[in-house]
């Protein structure tokens, strides 16, 4: 596997490595960097998995500065409903948008 793209992303890094015939998007922590990470969802091109990692940053950050956390492949939190990291990487929001999904819940399935 080799390293495409990296994105410092709150505690962690958000990295687009070249997989067989896949782009991977993982996520590992900046106090163990060994290794690759885990894998949060795969892309059949570099540009559609750089794309992906740069919005789920984005919506990381604002995630966890409302009180969510990455558990498996899912961010949640305790009185809300847990919602898919594929889900997120799919969505082309903005930082407003983010925010206003993750204070009232809307849109999130």
């Amino acid at each position: 596997m080799t390293i495409k793209h990296r994105i410092r992303c709150f505690d962690s890094e958000v990295l687009v490595c070249a997989a067989d015939r896949a782009y991977n998007v993982n996520i590992q922590t900046t106090s163990n960097p060994l290794g690759f990470g885990r894998t949060l969802a795969a892309f059949e091109t570099l540009e559609s998995a750089v794309e992906a990692a740069e919005h789920f940053c984005l919506a990381y950050r604002i995630a966890k500065e409302h009180g969510y956390y990455l558990k498996d492949n899912e961010l949640v939190r305790h009185e809300r409903e847990p919602i898919a990291v594929r889900w997120v990487m799919e969505r082309r929001w903005s930082g407003e948008e983010w925010i206003e999904v993750l204070t009232r819940g809307a849109g999130v399935r």
